[in-house]
């Protein structure tokens, strides 16, 4: 009997898996069960494309695959969700009560949009993490004045450019002292605010706890600044694991599912991938969760080929971009309080390259519509051997010289 493979969620880490699965020249049984109605797509177009399009029957093209890639690639796509898994017998119970045995699982549930305490979802009140949460936003901004966004991250950023682009004023209500704190260095963390206030974006600091009072045609947004009226309000705070399949079936949890260098979670034959998954970064045991477009992809591709036998271990460079109005901002490695030195590459018309370096040794860069140059310092961050800072700060010394 040819074995079975279950991955357990349908979005963007699923669906590569599968694919890589069918060209690792598997032959068995594959079930992919997800929880959405659509088949698996990817999240970047969710906060622009699709909140920008004129027509609403061609405003989303972020399908993984074609319809038939799974028919044609004998694919199984149930619209259920997995329980359970009784790992010893290596059986998935489903939400409708079903059962399926499987020989290896993945677990790629990705994550879920973070609550607020004392704020409850409405029509009025949403957030943005799916495509019909996308489809819906898409709906309430038609006729909308004013829209509030309660969290300055990429993700409310990345909204707000949208929101701003259709005409609509939009205030940012973020908890912190500055935007992406974590994320970006401060230098350009003003850079950014300067950006979308000149695009006419509010931006309320230190706005404290924030509650929301929904009506029939419009939202109360209170907190320590005031109280202020809006048309909707969307939560962007961050997202949590899906990671409580794991921990009912008794998988090591820690801030998502545990897993190793080949993506095993502390179960037999059961592993994990995307944002769901916290591995070790490097060999200094960092461990993490990367919630982006390219850890969804590239971790479950080596899930899959460990799945198949072929040991694969994964090391990701981190690297992150994001949208908003004519900036495309691009960042590789990770941006810490370790790093001591802060390189300024400027160029002409809004084009700038920072690169964060830890005793002359590069771990950080942030290119702003300057993507190009990250391809040579990933050499550079992946070698990680010393450079001559000064040499760096030069913009009249090609990087290429450099390396």
């Amino acid at each position: 009997m040819e074995d079975t493979i279950l991955i357990v969620g349908a979005g963007q880490a699923g669906g590569r898996a599968a694919e890589a699965l069918r060209r690792g020249c598997f032959k068995g049984r594959i079930v992919m069960v997800g929880d959405e109605t659509h088949r698996p797509y990817e999240r970047p177009p969710l906060s622009k494309d699709v909140l920008l399009a004129k027509d609403d029957t061609t405003c989303f093209s972020g399908w993984l695959h074609d319809a038939s890639f799974y028919d044609d690639s004998a694919v199984e796509h149930l619209n259920d969700s997995v329980a359970k898994l009784d790992t010893q017998r290596h059986i998935a119970i489903l939400a409708s009560g079903s059962e399926l045995t499987y020989d290896k699982c993945l677990i790629a549930t990705g994550g879920r949009a973070r609550d607020i305490e004392g704020i409850e979802r409405s029509a009025r009140v949403v957030s943005l993490r799916t495509l019909d949460d996308a489809l819906r936003l898409r709906t309430l901004l038609i006729g909308a004045k004013h829209v509030a966004v309660i969290g300055g991250g990429f993700l409310g950023l990345e909204f707000a450019a949208s929101a701003r682009a259709r005409g609509i004023d939009v205030t940012v209500f973020e908890a912190g002292s500055r935007l992406l704190a974590r994320a970006i260095p401060n230098a350009f963390a003003e850079k950014l605010l300067e950006k979308h206030e000149s695009q006419g974006v509010r931006v309320i600091f230190d706005a404290g706890a924030t509650s929301v009072r929904t009506h029939d045609d419009a939202v109360i947004v209170m907190n320590r600044t005031g109280t202020s009226q809006f048309d909707f309000c969307v939560i962007a705070v961050g997202q949590m694991p899906n990671d409580e399949i794991a921990h009912q079936s008794g998988i090591a949890v820690d801030n998502g599912i545990v897993v190793d260098e080949f993506c095993r979670t502390s179960a037999p034959n059961v592993y994990a991938a995307g944002d769901c998954a916290n591995f070790s970064l490097n060999a200094n045991g960092r461990r993490m969760r990367l919630e982006s477009w390219q850890n969804a992809q590239e971790q479950a591709i080596a899930a899959a080929k460990n799945m198949l036998g072929v040991e694969t271990p994964y090391r990701p460079m981190p690297w992150f971009w994001t949208d908003q109005y004519d900036w495309n901002i691009q960042m590789l490695g990770l941006h810490d309080d370790s790093i001591d030195r802060w390189v300024l590459r400027a160029g002409a018309d809004e084009k700038m390259l920072l690169i964060g370096l830890r005793e002359n040794v590069v771990v950080f860069a942030l290119a702003l519509n300057q993507g190009g140059d990250l391809r040579a310092l990933r050499r550079v961050i992946e070698q990680a051997k010393p450079v001559d800072a000064d040499r760096l700060a030069d913009p009249n010394v090609k990087l290429r010289q450099i390396i």
